[in-house]
Formats: structure tokens, sequence, C-alpha cells
């Protein structure tokens, strides 16, 4: 091989890598200023075959079709807020009555454990004579103690401190929320109303050499982010009727409010089901109801296996992935990118296999040593 065919080889992989870098420092710094028009673009999809059915069948108009579908949807997303809400309302108002007693409860137990156990009493006795004979000593714990007691109190006010900033950084944020807010509202309803035009119009902007694998990629995008979020809430509505069944069975109060919530909670990938259910069993166990502990304790078990057995084949099915792959493109995506990479690490999963079934990394690879690529054989 030539050194002018080195050279040539050279050249072209800059050309990629630089036009790799230029992409993605693209979408770097483009995605912030036009993500609520992704969001419309998402919902406008996700509305798309209800608008169909209401255009084809029910013979409306597309912007009556369109109008409708968004107004059902808005509907329904008020409709849940609303329950979600007053479910909050009612649990925090059941708490603010028991948790005074829960307190209570718990002070009892510990005075109780301390003045019964006799092995307790006698490591404390055993603690005081020290100190009694060691004065030094009990002054390095005195002064240790005062040094934690400020220590706890200065981690307390920047916590207030902390915790007012981000009332007043939410306050603050909510004109910008609804302002992006209305832009995605507005934005849903145009999309969607001209998505047959905006369809027409990519496909002749795009040259031809192209159309197969932007098809290709665009299907395998809709299909992983859609299909994700068909996943999920299949996984959260499972998780709510296991809870709700089972609250009923151990005849538990607000049984249907404590199983939505959970539901939601589900959603929390490094807490779940357990940020619920772990402080009510403790809670539980400690102030003697030892039959719903239990209890609980199986639920929260069987919740946690159900999960783990169906998340993989749930994402593997919906997303369009082996059930191996959905699980390591699940785990690798929460340790790259936290939480969001339960979501990122399977579309990034199914946009690398689309590029490579789409033929899109060989012709690179032959462009780079000088080889026909895919679509120029097709010519």
């Amino acid at each position: 091989m030539t050194q002018t065919y080195w050279k040539q080889i050279c050249l072209r992989t800059l050309i990629v890598l630089l036009i790799g870098t230029g992409v993605f420092f693209t979408f770097y710094f483009i995605l912030p200023l036009i993500y609520p028009f992704i969001i419309a673009w998402a919902i406008a999809m996700l509305l798309d075959p209800f608008v169909k059915f209401l255009e084809n069948k029910v013979h409306i108009p597309r912007w009556l079709a369109v109008t409708i579908a968004l107004f059902v949807l808005l509907v329904v997303i008020s409709i849940f807020f609303i329950f979600l809400i007053g479910e909050l309302v009612i649990v925090l108002a059941s708490l603010s009555e028991k948790l005074p007693l829960f307190f209570k409860q718990i002070t009892q137990l510990f005075m109780d454990t301390f003045q019964k156990n006799q092995n307790i009493n006698k490591i404390i006795e055993t603690v005081q004579n020290y100190l009694t004979h060691n004065p030094q000593h009990q002054q390095n714990i005195s002064n240790s103690i005062s040094t934690n007691i400020d220590l706890i109190a200065k981690k307390a006010s920047e916590l207030i401190t902390d915790l007012l900033a981000g009332i007043g950084s939410f306050i603050g944020n909510l004109p910008y929320f609804f302002t992006v807010l209305a832009v995605v509202i507005l934005a849903t309803f145009f999309i969607s109303l001209d998505w047959p035009n905006i369809k027409q119009k990519l496909y002749r902007l795009t040259p031809k050499s192209l159309q197969r694998t932007g098809g290709l990629v665009f299907h395998g995008l809709r299909t992983a982010l859609f299909g994700f979020i068909r996943a999920q809430l299949t996984l959260i509505s499972i998780t709510g009727l296991i809870v709700l069944i089972s609250l009923f069975i151990l005849k538990v109060e607000y049984a249907i409010s404590i199983a939505f919530l959970i539901a939601i909670v589900d959603l929390l990938p490094y807490l779940g089901v357990g940020a619920v259910l772990v402080p009510w069993i403790v809670y539980l166990f400690l102030s003697g109801q030892l039959k719903l502990a239990l209890g609980l304790l199986i639920v929260y078990a069987i919740t946690i296996i159900v999960r783990q057995f169906l998340e993989p084949k749930l994402v593997a099915h919906n997303v369009g992935l082996d059930p191996l792959i959905a699980l390591i493109s699940l785990f690798v995506g929460l340790n790259l990118f936290g939480v969001l990479g339960l979501i990122l690490g399977p579309v990034i999963m199914v946009t690398i296999l689309t590029l490579a079934q789409a033929h899109v990394f060989k012709d690179i690879w032959n462009y780079i040593i000088g080889l026909p690529t895919q679509n120029e054989k097709n010519v």
C-alpha cells in the first residue's frame, strides 16, 4: 500500500471524526434550546394513532381530531394530578394525627428496653463508674458531645436554608415552567396538525441515499422511546395491583391511596417500593405489630422479585431488544448516566443496533478505506 493511500485513509478518518464531533456538540448545545419541541413531537407521536382513528373512522377534520385528542390528554393528566394531590393530602393528614403517637411509642419502647434489660443497665453502670474515676475522659466526652451537637445544629440550619432556597427557586421558576408548558401544548397541536405535510417535506429534503437509513433510525428511536414508556407503565401498574390486593388482604387503612403512592414511587430506581415499605416495616416491628410487619415484608419481597424478573423481559419486548442486551443496557446506562440512564441506555442501544442494521458503521468503514458504500452499491 502506497503512502498516498495511507494519507487518504488518515484524511477520511479525520473527516469522520470531525463530523461526529460536530454532530455531538451541535446536539449538546442545541438540545437545551429545543427540548420543548422534542417533548411536543413525542406527545404528537403518542397521540397520532388516536388522531388517525378520529380522522378516518369518525370522519372529522384533522384539526378537530387533534383538538379532541389533545383535550382528552390534558383532562387525563389533570385528573391524575388532582387525584395524586388529593391522595397526598389524605395520607399527610393521617400521618399528622399518627406521628405524635408513633414518637411516643418509640420513646416508650426505648425506655422499657433500657429499664428492663439487665445487661444494658450493667453496661451503663460500668460506663458511669469508669467516668467517675476518670474525670479527664469525662471532660473529653462532654466536649465531643458538645461539638457534635453544634455540628448537628449547623447541618440542620443549612438544611433548612437549602430547603427554603429550594422553595424560593421553585416558586421563581413557576413562570418559566408555565411558559414551557404553553409552548409544548401549542407545539404539540401544530406538529400533530401538520404531521403528514412535515413527513412529506422531510422525505423530499432527505437525500435518497439516506432515506432508508434515516427511516430505520427514526423507527428504532420511536420504538425505543415509546416502548420504554409502555414497559414502565406496565411495571408500575403491576406493582400497584400487587400492593393493592395485598393491603386489602391485610386489612390496611387507605389501601388505595397507599398502593397508588407506592406505584408512583416505584419509578425511582434506587429506592422504589422500599422507600415506603421498609420504614413502615421497621416501625411495625418496633411497635410490636409483627403480623402486619411480616405480611408487608412478604409483599415487599414479592414486588422486588416480580419487578426484577419482568423488567428486562418487558423492556426487551416493548423496546425490541434481546432480554440480555436489555439488561446490559439498563445496567450500563444506570452506571454511566444515573437515573436518566435507565431511559438513555436502551435508547442508545437501540440506536446503535439500528445503525448497524442500516449498514451505517460498515459504510463509514468502507468510506475510510476507500471502498464503495452500501448506498453507492445500490445506486
